[in-house]
């Protein structure tokens, strides 16, 4: 045990010696003390001089208004959070109640607190639920929810203690630098987060960029038609397609035949190049994504399925046209991506906290990477009670056929016995089918694909009944325990004697935390339970790195639908999930050197525009001249335009130059070096053609004065809205492609490379044996 751990501990007892002196105080004695907390706060004292009497004042308070009292690792986990760390704490150890332990704390100062949880149902129950204790101690408790009203969510960011999404705050960051007067900003300046599952929000979302986009851009094309005629297209005969790097590629046959068909002469001149870029978007969305796996419909519009958890997530686009032809192929009304205002990626946005700790289930895996890229370390706290939980080996099947059929037959015998199971799927359509499998047994089954987080948190909660056979994609229904016996627990006795909830996994997946999230379902605070998975060798994993053909001859040749008995590729698998996790952490590092150039830049302009809006002599200083209050006005309106306007063009020209950027290297050059370059000199241009557009209006406007702002060309979106960027649908080609390390003479394919290096790990595990049968 370390020195650090040590005194964390050490921490812990004394807390519980003061907290004995607490428990025969009065609550009008114990708010006093609150206050006092409270002042010594405000007047300068340093939180760490408050933590013991603060936590101390907590834990009775939790008792008294929610009849809770914190575990001693619920204190340990709470102590580190205060410390900027992020802990891993097992389903079922309360994290929720340990949260709030370090928001009271830093919340003294007056500073603020935000708790941002995984979706909007978390943030309305969590600040519902811990509420009573924040009110008893004489805080204020607030929550965000997507299309509150702006009013509504200044009164919630001014509460001492915030509850949201990273999603919902970080859209209402970005519309903080198109605000044009100070009324319009909600947020106060950050002071300190407490991120709740973690590894979703800051590893698996990490590459994703928040947009706010307006200005609805015009192209005059028939995507429609664009979609029917790719329809049309035949594959090996008008296009081709890479199946390493999922690209797609027109002949000379394809291109005359759309020539022909839409009657131009040169589909590959200059003047056609949307058309072009319209062609390709809808025959990569024609051959590469696929509904229900990729994306579903629903309401009319595409709805994008995370590719970590299968969980369908609201409010995320394809970027750069894609969007739009998916929508063009299901037949949908077209919703144009506009242009794009501002961005920042969570990744960058997260950092914007001075202070910060976090909170998941599985943070051990991905622990360097909290280190480097968010400065959290990793403290892993012991579970309350130790874990019962019996992890069987997988089940490995040669086909998907053979591996769905002895699924069946295990949940038939669990259901038998009044035992209750929980199938955790990879996609929508694979849950759909399980399901219906399973109902053609005579089984009734609850089916969730994470379409409303509070109906399905209801509908988890009961999947611990006797005999309860539920199908999830892994992340429906996160943040709410499965209590052995159902919410009340009558049943417990007759689940534990069937052996306590037995959780099924369907497929591995790439990254080990999304197993682990599923087994943790099981075995809560030392409940019974099981888990095992399920696999093929035709699964999405194993096709996907093309596993069967590093596989020994005898594991190939087997008889369709046999059972593959050898542990040894239990243990290949493992090796092959660390292999993608480290790739995956490789793609967030390099997509991060180039985002991270552009915020600085976003920075350093958007800083200087809230000067411009909010501190009243930068206007004179900015455009040396003196004008009445009225001029004055129109001045800053007319130059904050002027900002926004052209930051939105440079990020434009950015992101065409990044998309392209791998194609320096067939010249010996170094992509990023080269991006940086471009960027650098785009972003002197930028702060020149700002400098020059100001001083223009300016001069007209001061030569006009009665002119009013429409007539000198300024005007505001008629209408913004917010995305999620999915930043990278095709693989991991686009990472590979960016590493600055790449040189002219590396053209291998990344998953080509991956199948040489498991052939490597299948000769050192199955070595032995090459000569056998």
């Amino acid at each position: 045990m370390s020195m650090r751990q040590g005194a964390k501990i050490n921490n812990s007892q004394q807390l519980l010696r003061y907290h004995q002196g607490l428990k025969a105080k009065t609550d009008n004695e114990l708010q006093q003390l609150a206050r006092q907390l409270g002042a010594k706060a405000q007047r300068g004292a340093a939180p760490a001089e408050l933590l013991l009497p603060a936590y101390a004042l907590v834990k009775e308070a939790c008792i008294r208004q929610l009849g809770l009292e914190a575990y001693d690792v619920q204190l340990l986990a709470a102590i580190a959070l205060h410390h900027n760390k992020l802990v891993e704490m097992q389903t079922g150890e309360g994290k929720t109640l340990a949260a709030v332990f370090p928001a009271f704390l830093n919340a003294l100062s007056g500073k603020g607190v935000h708790i941002l949880t995984f979706n909007d149902y978390l943030a309305r129950r969590d600040a519902a639920w811990m509420g009573p204790v924040y009110k008893f101690l004489g805080l204020r408790v607030g929550y965000i929810q997507e299309g509150m009203a702006l009013e509504e969510k200044r009164l919630a960011y001014h509460c001492d203690i915030t509850y949201a999404t990273a999603k919902e705050v970080g859209f209402d960051y970005l519309r903080s630098f198109i605000a044009y007067d100070e009324q319009e900003l909600v947020l106060r300046p950050f002071h300190y987060a407490i991120v709740d599952e973690a590894d979703a929000l800051l590893i698996d979302e990490a590459r994703n960029p928040l947009v706010l986009a307006g200005d609805i851009i015009q192209t005059g094309l028939d995507y429609q038609l664009v979609a029917r005629l790719a329809e049309k297209l035949e594959k090996g005969q008008d296009f081709d397609i890479n199946d390493y790097s999922r690209n797609i590629f027109l002949t000379e046959k394809g291109i005359e035949k759309i020539e022909q068909a839409l009657q131009i002469d040169n589909l590959l001149a200059d003047e056609n190049y949307t058309l072009l870029s319209a062609i390709s978007l809808a025959l990569h969305a024609r051959m590469l994504l696929q509904k229900d796996i990729d994306y579903v419909v629903r309401n009319g519009q595409i709805k994008l399925v995370d590719e970590f958890t299968g969980r369908i997530v609201e409010g995320r686009k394809w970027r750069s046209g894609l969007q739009t032809a998916v929508e063009a192929k299901e037949g949908l009304e077209i919703q144009s991506e506009g242009h794009i205002l501002n961005s920042i990626s969570l990744q960058h946005f997260i950092t914007r906290y001075p202070k910060r700790a976090g909170m998941t289930a599985t943070a051990q895996p991905a622990a360097s990477e909290f280190l480097n890229t968010y400065g959290l370390g990793v403290v892993v706290i012991p579970p309350n009670k130790p874990c019962r939980r019996v992890d069987h080996p997988d089940e490995v099947f040669t086909t998907q056929t053979a591996k769905i059929q002895a699924i069946i037959e295990e949940v038939q015998r669990a259901h038998a016995i009044g035992q209750p199971v929980l199938i955790g799927t990879r996609t929508v359509r694979e849950s759909e089918n399980l399901s219906g499998a399973i109902h053609k047994c005579g089984i009734s089954c609850q089916v969730l694909n994470a379409k409303n987080d509070e109906q399905e948190a209801g509908i988890i909660a009961r999947a611990g009944m006797p005999g309860a056979v539920t199908i999830s994609t892994n992340m429906a229904g996160r943040g709410t325990d499965i209590i052995l016996g159902g919410p009340d627990g009558q049943g417990r006795e007759a689940v534990i004697r069937a052996g306590g909830l037995y959780v099924i996994g369907t497929n591995r997946h790439d990254s080990r935390r999304v197993d682990q999230q599923l087994r943790g379902r099981s075995g809560r605070q030392g409940d019974i339970g099981q888990s095992r998975f399920f696999i093929s060798l035709e699964d999405g994993l194993m096709v996907k790195y093309k596993l069967n053909e590093v596989l020994p001859k005898r594991f190939r040749n087997l008889q369709a639908g046999q059972k593959i008995n050898d542990r040894r590729i239990n243990t290949f698998i493992r090796h092959i999930q660390e292999v993608i996790e480290d790739q995956a952490s490789e793609m967030r590092r390099t997509l991060m050197l180039y985002s991270g150039l552009v915020e600085k830049q976003r920075q350093l302009i958007q800083g200087e525009r809230q000067r411009l809006l909010l501190e009243p002599g930068f206007l004179e200083e900015h455009l040396k001249v003196k004008a009445e209050s009225a001029i004055a006005r129109k001045l800053r309106i007319l130059s904050l335009n002027q900002y926004d306007r052209l930051w939105a063009e440079h990020l434009e020209y950015l992101q065409q130059v990044r998309d392209s950027i791998h194609l320096v290297r067939f010249g010996g050059q170094k992509p990023l070096v080269e991006f940086q370059r471009l960027a650098d000199g785009q972003f002197q241009s930028l702060c020149d053609g700002i400098d020059e557009a100001v001083q223009e209006k300016t001069a007209l406007l001061l030569a006009n004065p009665n002119m009013e702002l429409g007539e000198l060309g300024i005007r505001r979106p008629a209408s913004t809205w917010t995305y999620v960027v999915n930043d990278n649908p095709f693989g991991n080609k686009l990472a590979t492609m960016l590493l600055d390390n790449a040189n002219i003479g590396f053209h291998a394919d990344p998953i080509s490379a991956m199948v040489l290096f498991f052939v490597g790990i299948f000769r050192r595990l199955f070595g032995r044996q090459r000569h056998g049968p």
